[in-house]
C-alpha cells in the first residue's frame, strides 16, 4: 500500500500507525488500491469497448469481482471469514476502532511503546489494561459501561442486518 493511500485510511479510522494495512482498509470500507486500479481499468476499457449504455452493469460485475478478490485475500490472510466486509449495519467510530484494533489509551498497548511503566490496570493490579478488560472486567469503569453487550455483542450487532 502507498504512503497516501495507507495515510488515508489510517486517518479515517483514527487509527495508530500500528494498525495493518488489510485492517485499515477493512474498518474503513476501502478497497486496497492495485484491487481498485484493476477494476477501474477494467471499466475504462469497458467505457472505450462500448461507450455508456452498459457501464451500470459492468461497474456492478466489477465491483462483485473486486469484492470477491478481496474476500481472497482476507481469507488467505487468515484474519476472519469475510462477515466484516459484507456488513450492512453499525457505524465505525473512533473508540470503536480502538476496541477493537486495541490500538489506543489502554496501559497493554501503551507498555509496547514504552509509554507507560506497567501494562496492568491501576485498578486491577494483576490484570493487564486492554479493551475486554476496560469494558467487561474492571471495577472502575462499572457504572459507566452498565449497558454494554456482552464481548460478542458489538460485532454481533454490526453484523446483523
Amino acid at each position: 500500500m502507498s504512503i497516501p493511500y495507507r495515510l488515508s485510511a489510517l486517518g479515517t479510522i483514527s487509527g495508530f500507525r500500528t494498525v495493518s494495512d488489510e485492517a485499515a482498509t477493512v474498518l474503513t470500507g476501502m478497497l486496497p488500491e492495485d484491487i481498485l486500479a484493476n477494476e477501474m481499468e477494467k471499466i475504462y476499457m469497458a467505457r472505450i469497448g462500448t461507450g455508456d449504455a452498459v457501464l451500470t452493469g459492468v461497474i456492478r460485475s466489477e465491483r462483485g469481482t473486486s469484492m470477491a478478490t478481496l474476500q481472497e485475500r482476507w481469507n488467505t490472510a487468515n484474519k476472519g471469514d469475510g462477515q466484516w466486509i459484507r456488513r450492512r449495519n453499525g457505524e465505525m467510530n473512533f473508540h470503536l476502532r480502538q476496541f477493537f484494533t486495541g490500538h489506543g489509551g489502554y496501559r497493554k498497548y501503551l507498555y509496547r511503546f514504552r509509554h507507560e511503566v506497567s501494562p496492568e490496570c491501576p485498578n486491577c493490579p494483576i490484570l493487564d489494561e486492554d479493551p475486554e478488560h476496560v469494558l467487561y472486567q474492571c471495577s472502575r469503569y462499572r457504572e459507566v459501561v452498565s449497558s454494554v453487550p456482552p464481548p460478542e455483542g458489538p460485532v454481533a450487532f454490526m453484523l446483523e442486518g
